[in-house]
């Protein structure tokens, strides 16, 4: 059985709720808060029921930021106009540094991010007086691909995988003699990319490893997709929703003699597989009380919401555990 197709027969068991990941959400807003943004990890209602109120039902928001979460953003703002028609949400793409320069500059209402701010972002946003809120929405993973044509399974440690992207290993006969002996294709994403930034705090920091010059560069994960499909002896990553059955995903391990483990559901879930993350939506302050963002945001994190989610390839929220 190749990567891709161990995640889309796991993907069908449904979501996990798992105690660890609400702590993790706890210490997240602890960090966060003693990092310069806060983290709102409260669950909407299980219904979203609204009051025939006024301004926000004739109001309009936009939106920007990380490709992995535009999906997301886009099917629940479809959803959610044609709910109540006489809103407008318009949703755009470029990457989660757009998402945080934007909302910090008061460009867009609502940013996209796959990852934390990056501490300029949040001295940016102290000197122009924003305290950024996070809004986990999802729980997703950045998984590592190949084309079929390298092997039909692959199992590599964190390490590894940072020397072939910092072109160390340039075939991949240098990885393992029995995978073939041809050129090593690099794909990453544009620096700013929080997809990246994610990917290289994982694998290539902690080794002290930079990206090599001859990576090739694209600009979302549509695109990474479409490259790793298409190119012989190609590696990239894409987040777990852009993960299709016409590339093989690699287990990872975070180091040699540990478990190789897949990005499946339940891994994901419980933080065991190594780049396992959060996805949020940002904003310069918490929205007003029955304001257009603040119905929005809800809505994402309702149960239709979080349907929706699902729908676009990521994993719902876990909810809190019965008496908590």
């Amino acid at each position: 059985m190749n990567g891709g197709e161990k995640v889309n027969r796991e993907r069908s068991h449904g979501s996990i709720q798992t105690s660890r990941a609400i702590i993790v959400m706890t210490l997240l807003f602890i960090v966060g808060f003693a990092s310069g943004y806060y983290t709102d990890t409260l669950f909407s209602s299980q219904t979203v029921v609204w009051k025939e109120d006024v301004a926000w039902r004739t109001e309009s928001i936009s939106i920007s930021g990380s490709t992995t979460v535009l999906p997301i953003a886009n099917a629940c703002a479809i959803a959610f106009m044609n709910k109540y028609p006489g809103t407008s949400i318009t949703v755009t793409g470029g990457g989660s540094g757009r998402g945080y320069s934007e909302v910090i500059d008061g460009v867009v209402d609502i940013g996209m991010a796959s990852r934390p701010p990056k501490q300029k972002e949040i001295n940016d946003a102290k000197e122009k007086g924003v305290a950024l809120w996070l809004y986990p929405i999802a729980l997703d993973a950045v998984c590592v691909v190949v084309h079929p044509s390298v092997n039909k399974t692959l199992k590599l440690t964190l390490q590894e995988v940072g020397k072939i992207f910092a072109g160390i290993y340039t075939r991949w006969s240098d990885v393992d003699p029995s995978l073939p002996d041809e050129p090593i294709y690099v794909v990453v994403r544009e620096p700013g990319s929080g997809t990246r930034g994610t990917f290289e705090e994982y694998v290539m920091e902690p080794y002290g490893y930079d990206v090599t010059d001859a990576a090739h560069v694209r600009p979302s994960n549509p695109a990474v997709r479409t490259t790793i499909e298409t190119t012989p002896y190609s590696i990239g990553y894409v987040g777990l929703g852009f993960v299709t059955s016409k590339m093989v995903v690699v287990a990872l391990a975070e180091e040699e003699g540990e478990p190789y483990i897949y990005p499946s559901i339940e891994n994901i879930a419980s933080f065991k597989y190594p780049i396992s993350r959060y996805l949020y939506l940002v904003t310069s302050t918490r929205p007003e009380s029955g304001s257009l963002a603040d119905r929005f945001i809800d809505f994402i994190l309702s149960p239709e919401g979080q349907e929706i989610v699902e729908e676009q390839g990521f994993l719902k929220l876990p909810r809190y555990p019965a008496g908590v």
